[in-house]
């Protein structure tokens, strides 16, 4: 039982990193600028 629930939590944690990688790119395509700027912010660190 405690395997199952195991693999359970294992696919729901994959699929949510998945989805949230999925949503942060469909930001990205709809505001380039967005990720400009984060991008330099990152540089100017």
């Amino acid at each position: 039982m405690t395997k199952q629930l195991s693999r359970r939590l294992l696919r729901l944690l994959w699929g949510s990193i998945i989805v949230v990688v999925l949503a942060l790119v469909f930001i990205a395509y709809l505001r380039p600028s967005f990720v400009l700027d984060l991008a330099n912010r990152f540089v100017m660190c």
